[in-house]
């Protein structure tokens, strides 16, 4: 049985948690969503597992 994300990267989600309840689940969530959609609005790395799109320095976030 695999593990769940929750599971596999708990700092990550605790910190997840944590945003949604200062910022709104919806907001978070839609960046997270964003970022698993290639956008770099969200990335994670914990214990070997990457979730989403890293930043990569010098690009340009802003759209024109």
């Amino acid at each position: 049985m695999s593990k769940s994300l929750r599971d596999q990267m708990p700092e990550t989600t605790a910190f997840i948690d944590s945003l949604r309840e200062a910022f709104g689940a919806e907001m978070i969530n839609e960046q997270i969503r964003k970022g698993l959609k290639g956008e770099a609005t969200f990335y994670a790395s914990e214990n070997g597992h990457e979730l989403g799109t890293p930043w990569m320095q010098g690009e340009e976030n802003a759209k024109d």
